[in-house]
C-alpha cells in the first residue's frame, strides 16, 4: 500500500511539472514575439524621430548659413525627447556641417559638405573676351591672365602667373531655335523637389565644324541656396539621352537670377559632331532645396529635335518622359567654328612657376612650361601633352547686371550728381538719372549698389569709396555709359581688407556713335581698390594706372600700367544686391 501511494504521488508531480513547462513554453511563444515586435516598433519609431530631428537640424543650419544668420561652431537643437548637436567646421571657402542626433540612445548622423559660390568670382588678374588684350612697354599683371582672344605683348610686358589664350575666339551660331527677349510663352522647370530633376533637348548638326559653347534663356525661382548645373552634351539612346557624356560645361548658380536672362556656357572640350546624328543637351543638377530653374521654351519650333524631362544617370542615361506641356523646345543656340589663339611677345611667370598655354606661342620667355601646338622664338620648346584651351565664361551675366540695376532703383532715384572742391557726400543704393562726376578734392561715400544711366567720371585727387562702416564688404557701381578716371583719383574700399568697389559698364565703346573715340573704360593714373568690368567694350589703361582686377571684351595696357590681383576677389561679398550662396557638394548619413 505504501509503495502504490508513492508511485501515484510521483506521477502527479511529473504531470504538474510537465504542465508548468508547457505553460511556460506557450507563454514564451506568445509573449516573446509581442515583446520583439514592440521593441522593433520602438526602435523604428525612435530611429524615425532621430531621422526627422537630424533632418530638421541640417536644414536649420543651411537656412542660417544661406540667410546670413548667426551659426556658432557648435549648437544644440532639442525637440521632444531628442537632441541634435550641430558642429560647423570651416575650411577656407568650404564648410562641413556635422549633425549628431540622439533620441533615447537611437542615433542618426549626417555630414553636409558645402562650397561657397560668390555673387561674383574673379579668378584671374586680367580676363579678356574675344577681343583679347594687348600690352605695351613695361605694363604687367601681378597674377594670371585668361583671354578668349589673343594675348599680344609689344615692348616687353610681363605676366607673373600663368597666361592662357583660348583656341576658339570667334565662334558663330551654328544651330538656333527662335526666341524673343521678353517673357517666353512656355518654360520648362527642373531641379526643384516637386519638378523633374533634369531637362534635356535633342538637336542635330549639319556640319562637322567643332562646337564650343551653348547659349540658353534661364532664370531661377528664388535667391536662396541653389546647386550649380552641369550642362552635358550626350549621344542618343532610343530617343533619349545616353550615359555617354561627349563634353560638358558648368552653369554657376550665381550667374542665374530670378528674371530671365541669356547665358553662354563654354564647353570644357571643343568637339566635332557627326552631321545628321541626334545629340542631347542635358541640364543636370542635384537637390535645390525646393527651388527650381526654368528654361525659356516655345511651341515645337525647332524641327530637328525635342525636349524631355527626367533624371540623368551615368550608368544608363536615366529615365526620361515627355515634358509638360508636350511638344516644347527650349530656346538655345549652339556656337561652332572660330580661330586659334596666340600668345606673343610676353614674359610669363617668375621663379620657375607660370605657364603659357595657347595653340601658338611665339617670341615669349616663359618660366614654367609652354603648352602649344606650334611655336617660334621662345626660350623653350612646345609641350604638346595638352589640348588647346577653350573659352572661359565671363564672371558676370547680363541677368546679374539687370538685378543690380533693379536693386539700385529700389533705393530711390536722383538726377546727375556732381561733386567738387571739399564736398563730401554719402549715398546708399540709388539710381542716378544722368552722370556721376567727382572732381578734385571731393569724396563720395557709397554703400550698396549705384546705377548710373550716363557716364562715371573721377579726376584729380577725388575719392569714391565704400562707407568705412561697411567692413569687409564691397559696393557696386553699374553704368550704361563710359567710365573715366584721370590724375590721382582713387576708388577705395572701406579700409577693411576684402572690401572693393566693382565698377561695371554695359558700354560697347569704342564702337558706336556715343563713344567719341573713347573706350568703355579709360583709366589714367592710380585707381586703387577697384575691380573693372566691361564685358561688351574695351578697357584702356594708360599712364601708370593700377587696379585690382579687370575684365573686358578687349583690354589694352600701356605706360607702366599694373594690375595687382588680390586673391580675395575669388569671393566678393556685397552690402546689397545679388550675393554669394552655399552650394551642397555632398549630403550623406554617417556612422
Amino acid at each position: 500500500m505504501i509503495k502504490n501511494n508513492t508511485q501515484k504521488g510521483a506521477v502527479i508531480i511529473l504531470n504538474t511539472l510537465l504542465f508548468f513547462v508547457i505553460s511556460i513554453a506557450i507563454i514564451f511563444a506568445v509573449v516573446i514575439p509581442v515583446i520583439t515586435s514592440w521593441q522593433v516598433t520602438k526602435s523604428f519609431t525612435k530611429s524615425k524621430e532621430a531621422f526627422l530631428l537630424a533632418s530638421s537640424a541640417s536644414w536649420e543650419a543651411l537656412y542660417r548659413l544661406e540667410n546670413g544668420m548667426a551659426l556658432a561652431s557648435s549648437e544644440t537643437l532639442t525637440l521632444a525627447q531628442g537632441t541634435s548637436i550641430i558642429n560647423v567646421s570651416d575650411f577656407s571657402n568650404d564648410k562641413t556641417v556635422s549633425v549628431t542626433t540622439d533620441v533615447d540612445s537611437y542615433q542618426r548622423n549626417y555630414q553636409i559638405d558645402l562650397i561657397q559660390t560668390a555673387g561674383v568670382s574673379f579668378s584671374y588678374g586680367l580676363q579678356a573676351g574675344q577681343g583679347g588684350f594687348v600690352m605695351y612697354g613695361s605694363s604687367g599683371i601681378n597674377g594670371s591672365a585668361y583671354s578668349n582672344g589673343d594675348i599680344v605683348g609689344i615692348g616687353g610686358p610681363f605676366i607673373t602667373g600663368t597666361a592662357i589664350s583660348a583656341n576658339i575666339d570667334d565662334p558663330v551660331v551654328s544651330i538656333t531655335n527662335n526666341r524673343g527677349t521678353l517673357t517666353p510663352p512656355y518654360e520648362l522647370q527642373f531641379g526643384g523637389n516637386a519638378t523633374p530633376q533634369d531637362v534635356a533637348q535633342s538637336f542635330t548638326v549639319s556640319t562637322s565644324t567643332p562646337i564650343s559653347s551653348v547659349r540658353i534663356f534661364i532664370k531661377k525661382s528664388g535667391s536662396r541656396l541653389m546647386n550649380n548645373v552641369i550642362m552635358r552634351i550626350t549621344s542618343d539612346n532610343a530617343s533619349k539621352p545616353s550615359k555617354t557624356t561627349i563634353t560638358q560645361g558648368a552653369i554657376s548658380a550665381s550667374t542665374v537670377t530670378t528674371s530671365y536672362g541669356y547665358l553662354i556656357i563654354p564647353l570644357n572640350d571643343v568637339v566635332s559632331l557627326t552631321p545628321g546624328v541626334t545629340y542631347w543637351i542635358v541640364f543636370d543638377t542635384s537637390t535645390t532645396g525646393g527651388q527650381y530653374y526654368s528654361l525659356g521654351a516655345n511651341d515645337a519650333t525647332y524641327l530637328d529635335g525635342e525636349s524631355r524631362s527626367g533624371n540623368w544617370a551615368s550608368n544608363n542615361g536615366g529615365t526620361w518622359s515627355n515634358v509638360a506641356p508636350v511638344g516644347k523646345d527650349i530656346y538655345f543656340d549652339v556656337y561652332a567654328g572660330g580661330s586659334t589663339g596666340i600668345i606673343s611677345g610676353v614674359s610669363v611667370g617668375s621663379g620657375g612657376v607660370g605657364d603659357a598655354w595657347a595653340h601658338e606661342v611665339k617670341n615669349s620667355t616663359v618660366a614654367g612650361r609652354i603648352y602649344c601646338r606650334t611655336a617660334s622664338g621662345n626660350n623653350k620648346v612646345c609641350n604638346t601633352s595638352r589640348p588647346d584651351p577653350v573659352q572661359q565664361a565671363m564672371p558676370i551675366s547680363d541677368a546679374n547686371i539687370e538685378a543690380w540695376k533693379a536693386e539700385a532703383a529700389a533705393g530711390g532715384a536722383t538726377s546727375t550728381i556732381s561733386l567738387s572742391g571739399s564736398e563730401i557726400k554719402t549715398i546708399g543704393s540709388t539710381k542716378i538719372d544722368g552722370n556721376l562726376t567727382v572732381g578734385s578734392g571731393a569724396i563720395l561715400n557709397i554703400e550698396g549698389t549705384i546705377y548710373v544711366t550716363g557716364n562715371v567720371a573721377i579726376s584729380g585727387d577725388a575719392v569714391i569709396r565704400v562707407t568705412p562702416s561697411a567692413g569687409a564688404v564691397s559696393s557696386i557701381i553699374v553704368t550704361d555709359g563710359q567710365v573715366i578716371s584721370r590724375g590721382k583719383a582713387q576708388y577705395q574700399g572701406s579700409g577693411t581688407p576684402g572690401s572693393y568697389i566693382l565698377v561695371v559698364t554695359t558700354s560697347t565703346c569704342p564702337m558706336g556713335p556715343k563713344c567719341s573715340g573713347r573706350s568703355a573704360v579709360s583709366m589714367t593714373g592710380s585707381t586703387g581698390a577697384v575691380v573693372l568690368n566691361a564685358q561688351q567694350g574695351t578697357i584702356e589703361f594708360t599712364g601708370g594706372a593700377r587696379a585690382r582686377q579687370a575684365t573686358g571684351h578687349t583690354i589694352t595696357m600701356s605706360g607702366g600700367t599694373i594690375v595687382d590681383y588680390d586673391t580675395g576677389l575669388a569671393n566678393m561679398n556685397f552690402t546689397s544686391g545679388p550675393s554669394g550662396s552655399w552650394a551642397i557638394e555632398s549630403w550623406k548619413e554617417v556612422e
